[in-house]
């Protein structure tokens, strides 16, 4: 891979776990409480800034949407990896 920036975020390093459940430190703003059934999200762009500010949104908007929207962005990719570690990716990835 050339000239791409990529950036992470996740749920993997900043978290609390209470009373045995995992608790995100990235908050959903339409429900106010933590983030779930996301671990990770890579966005890969030509822009460095693009990347970083589309991580957050992206595993916030859940798996279908955010792959729909990345989907339909031009030089934007992802790969998503849930709770139970299954990986998905944007079209224009192939992780075979």
């Amino acid at each position: 891979m050339t000239d791409m920036a990529i950036a992470t975020s996740g749920n993997y390093e900043k978290f609390v776990v209470i009373d045995g459940k995992k608790y995100s430190h990235t908050i959903n703003p339409k429900t106010g409480m933590p983030v779930s059934g996301v671990k990770s999200v890579t966005i890969f762009c030509p822009n460095a800034e693009i990347a970083d500010a589309m991580a957050t949104p992206v595993s916030i908007m859940g798996i279908e949407s955010a792959l729909n929207m990345i989907n339909q962005v031009n030089h934007l990719e992802c790969i998503i990896i849930d709770d139970q570690d299954n990986i998905y990716s944007s079209q224009n990835i192939n992780l075979k």
